[in-house]
């Protein structure tokens, strides 16, 4: 690999010490307390069929490390402060694996739980053999040095890299204006505004406890946070009805599949406000755009609800809520989680024991010379959350959603039934916008457990 980052500024004229940013330092801390594996890590992988050139992907892979410091970087303490340490370009190992016959998931599973030593880097790739003509791209990324948008560029940088590799021409992106170390200097910096830490601390004030789902059984002493995944589709028809009753409320689809997570928990047990998470994007700024690197915060949508609350009046709360989160997006998650304790001991749960992420981006189709290239699903590892609603538009216009869930409480069928309900609770609510939740199916108690 060429010692040289593709793009950026040489290294000599950089500094290889920074602070980390707010984003980072919260996973960091948590990480350092928790006893047990990271619950931060996100796993990535990429089936290639064809005439694949192994050692071009693997410089790709070398290339996209070099040219994103946070990728390279070192997440430790210096003189008792939490610091990041860029280091210098360097081969980065590729491990290579034999897949058994059947084995693929299988292996991604074990992948997906392989420790990350943040002292020693923020990622560790893989390329596995299904056969001569069949591989498998895994990259387990620790999430101090990604988000969603982050695995994006990921993609769209390995293809750059890989395809002027095979075609014998130089990388021609543009060098980076900003790295994960200068934004948390220009953060740090900044500093946070009062007006919005007391817009949190009022939007917290007496918050809810997140998670109304029943669980199936307490959590165990020795929290191990395995996670379960129940998958499934929206279809093209139902996506576009969603998107319809959107545009007919002059909003997005987010807040409608907000208004529907709301109903949910509301119908376990009929709370007075219920409360979720969902990630709010930093980004905006051109010079962050193409930069790997944590820039996103989860912040509560907190709703009022009842009886008498109508679908769309739901839908219109959501709205204002993710308004606010947008205008005081600056503050982290681990300040709010602070402000909802007042004080108190550490082991109050935080606001959000639920989230959900919606995703209506279409992300540019991953193509290579000669190959066949396409994202393929990893088990989950560990759960950030009791549950988490994940939904991804797909190019028939229809939605793919798992539901990611902490196995040590609840059971596959509990959250098969829960996904069955939140289905048809959405189905009634962009029906009958304004039917009260108190007259739809169910209002009584929520799915019934045999």
């Amino acid at each position: 690999m060429s010692g040289e980052p593709a793009g950026g500024p040489a290294l000599s004229t950089r500094p290889r010490m920074y602070p980390m940013s707010q984003e980072q330092e919260a996973l960091w801390l948590d990480d350092l307390v928790w006893d047990g594996p990271s619950r931060h890590l996100e796993a990535w992988a990429c089936r290639f069929t064809g005439q694949l050139d192994t050692e071009a992907l693997k410089w790709a892979v070398n290339q996209l490390v070099a040219r994103h410091e946070v990728l390279r970087t070192r997440l430790t303490e210096f003189d008792e402060e939490p610091v990041q340490i860029v280091t210098a370009p360097g081969p980065v190992h590729v491990e290579q694996l034999l897949c058994p016959p059947g084995g693929l998931q299988a292996l991604l599973g074990r992948i997906a739980v392989e420790p990350i030593d943040l002292e020693v880097s923020p990622i560790r790739p893989w390329l596995i053999c299904v056969s001569p003509e069949d591989f498998v791209l895994a990259l387990q990324l620790h999430h101090v040095a990604i988000d969603d948008w982050s695995l994006n560029i990921i993609q769209r940088e390995l293809m750059h890299f890989y395809t002027a590799r095979v075609l014998g021409r130089p990388p021609s992106l543009e060098p980076l204006r900003t790295q994960a170390g200068d934004y948390a200097v220009a953060q740090r910096a900044a500093g946070l505004d009062p007006a919005d830490l007391a817009y949190w601390r009022e939007r917290v004030r007496g918050a809810p406890r997140s998670c109304t789902i029943p669980p199936d059984r307490p959590g165990p002493e020795a929290q191990t946070h395995r996670a379960g995944r129940h998958l499934f589709k929206l279809s093209p028809e139902f996506g576009r009805t969603v998107r319809a009753a959107a545009r007919t409320m002059r909003t997005t689809a987010f807040t409608v599949f907000a208004g529907a997570m709301a109903a949910l928990l509301w119908q376990y047990g009929e709370p007075e406000e219920v409360i979720f998470g969902t990630p709010v994007s930093l980004r905006g700024a051109a010079d962050v755009d193409d930069m790997i690197g944590i820039l996103t915060n989860l912040h509560p949508i907190r709703l009022a609800v009842s009886r008498d609350t109508t679908f769309r009046m739901l839908v219109k709360a959501a709205k204002a809520e993710v308004l606010g989160a947008m205008e005081h997006r600056a503050v982290p998650y681990a300040a709010i989680v602070r402000m909802s304790r007042h004080g108190t001991e550490i082991d109050v749960p935080p606001p959000c024991d639920v989230a959900m992420v919606v995703d209506d981006m279409r992300w540019e189709p991953f193509s290579l010379p000669d190959v066949t290239a396409r994202l393929i699903p990893v088990p989950p590892g560990y759960a950030k959350f009791a549950v988490h609603l994940s939904l991804a538009a797909v190019e028939d216009g229809g939605y793919k959603g798992w539901w990611n869930y902490d196995a040590d409480v609840f059971d596959a069928a509990t959250v098969e039934r829960v996904a069955s309900q939140f289905i048809a609770l959405l189905a009634h609510g962009v029906d009958a916008l304004d039917m009260p939740l108190g007259q739809l199916p169910g209002a009584a108690a929520g799915p019934s457990r045999d």
